[in-house]
């Protein structure tokens, strides 16, 4: 427990504070105690500490609280505790559930022994306010240890399997006492573009988030920003099944989508990559999958950019790629679940993004193309809600909009261009490809739209078909780096296109994203 403890305040300057704070609300979350009187004494002013200020106290301040106090032997354990490494993310959590499943092993432990007591002699047990019951003999022990097992299959992080309401009341203030401290509470895994994280707040647990779009729609180009930004500006982790890609292009998208962060602007104005100091240029994602970059961009990337991505000191998310298994003609949801499921036992993580939900297959065989992604879609609204125990997981599919929809939206900007209409043009529900069930089980449905005259601006338009626990945002543009893949917020509709860009053969890049 005491790697748990240090890592849950500040202590050394490679710490982050919010990776600190999650770390804190999950061993809250979690109910584990301590063995040692001052550990337990440290964690209660922690837990103070947090729920006046909104953020993990850092070394200073635990020590001279406890030394003003003279409580010496707390002192000396914090002293101990900082020489340790302070764990994040995955680490964190992994040993929060190695901790969990001990405590699961002792109660367990117990409850055989409560049992055995129960069927052979008999026990007392309080029922509250005064009440006492005596189980005995083996009925009351079954029922006794099926009372009991809930405990022990519950999910480490706070989420009930079951309960009688009515009767649940200490749980529901438990629960809203917890969101209320919580400076994180509401927020689920960001996309990065500011509309849509100010409205929705992003993926939360056990959400099935659906993005679909038309044939060379950025799709997968909206996916892998949302997961590039998830690992280095919000740093979660996350897996990426990537059913029609294979890892090397996704692993090259991802990389190219690094050279454009913004730390990197010096680096390039001095290597000449751009020429406005304050702009904001990425590599060319063909010459690098082509291997035939310049040498100044070959020296930003290899000397700047793969340093920087792969440097644990950042403590950017891990982007764990999966492609489906090249030996299998298909690919199901007990093919994807168990495999997301070896992962997290692993390294946990935030986000499952599934590209695409149209290439997976049922779990039996069914002649309908309707009835296949009807149950790939209810299947992967269950793997959010179940993953883990029942812990749950934000899940992000892709998926396909249909033939008729397309040209529905072309023929619908033919007509308000030839009335001077500036509405946009917009999908809807029923243009969703062989799937009514998308709209019964998916939480959050968003749609990309893009055509010659946006394609020709650097702009996308983004829409939200379904939003079921908030207000859907209204449709809006955003920015499209094509060399780089990069997709950008547009604020007050300001064209944000980088200045000083390099020479590329935009049109090229763009067929092949179209297809």
């Amino acid at each position: 427990m005491k790697s748990l403890l240090r890592s849950c305040f500040i202590a050394a300057p490679g710490d982050d504070d919010e990776l600190l704070l999650r770390n804190y609300l999950a061993l809250q979350d979690s109910k584990l105690g301590f063995q040692r009187v001052e550990d337990t004494v440290l964690w209660e002013f922690i837990r103070e500490f947090v729920t006046a200020h909104n953020h993990v106290p850092n070394i200073t301040t635990l020590s001279e609280h406890f030394r003003r106090k003279h409580e010496d032997e707390v002192v000396a354990r914090i002293q101990m505790l900082v020489a340790l490494p302070a764990k994040s993310r995955g680490d964190f959590l992994k040993r929060l559930e190695e901790k969990a499943d001990d405590r699961r092993l002792h109660q367990w432990t117990e409850i055989l022994k409560e049992t055995g007591t129960i069927t052979s002699t008999g026990m007392k047990i309080v029922l509250g306010k005064g009440k006492e019951k005596i189980l005995h003999g083996p009925i009351d022990a079954a029922r006794y240890i099926l009372e009991k097992s809930h405990d022990i299959v519950a999910p480490t992080l706070g989420t009930r399997l079951s309960g009688e309401v009515t009767n649940d009341g200490q749980t529901f203030r438990d629960r809203y006492e917890r969101v209320a401290s919580d400076p994180l509470a509401g927020i689920g895994q960001f996309t990065g573009i500011a509309q849509m994280d100010e409205a929705l707040a992003g993926a939360k647990r056990a959400e099935l988030w659906i993005h679909a779009a038309f044939t060379g729609g950025l799709k997968s180009t909206f996916a892998l920003n949302w997961a590039y930004n998830q690992s280095v500006y919000y740093k979660h982790d996350s897996v990426y099944f990537s059913l029609e890609m294979p890892y090397v292009q996704v692993m090259n998208i991802l990389y190219v989508m690094h050279t454009v962060h913004e730390k990197f602007r010096a680096v390039r104005h001095r290597l000449g990559i751009q020429k406005d100091p304050e702009a904001d240029v990425g590599l060319n994602y063909q010459w690098i999958r082509d291997g035939v970059l310049p040498p100044a961009h070959e020296e930003f990337l290899f000397d700047h950019v793969v340093p920087d991505f792969n440097n644990p000191a950042n403590h950017y998310g891990k982007i764990h790629i999966e492609v489906a298994d090249p030996e299998k003609d298909d690919f199901t949801m007990v093919d994807l679940r168990s495999k997301a499921e070896i992962i997290y036992s692993k390294a946990p993580f935030s986000c499952i993004f599934v590209d695409h939900a149209g290439l997976m297959s049922s779990r039996k065989w069914v002649s309908s193309t309707t009835e296949r992604q009807n149950e790939v879609i209810r299947d992967l609204k269950k793997l959010a809600m179940s993953f883990h125990r029942g812990l749950g997981i934000a899940v992000v599919t892709l998926f396909q909009m249909n033939r008729e929809g397309y040209k529905r939206i072309l023929k619908v900007k033919a007509l308000n261009e030839a009335k001077d209409k500036d509405a946009p043009a917009l999908f809807n529900e029923t243009d969703l490809s062989y799937a009514n069930e998308a709209e019964k089980s998916a939480d959050i449905i968003t749609a990309t739209w893009i055509d010659d005259d946006l394609k020709d601006q650097n702009r996308c338009q983004f829409q939200n078909l379904k939003s079921r626990d908030q207000d859907k945002f209204k449709p809006f543009q955003a920015r499209v780096e094509w060399p780089c893949r990069r997709i950008f917020t547009v604020i007050e509709d300001i064209d944000m296109v980088s200045r000083g860009a390099v020479e590329e053969t935009v049109s090229e890049i763009v067929d092949e994203e179209l297809g």
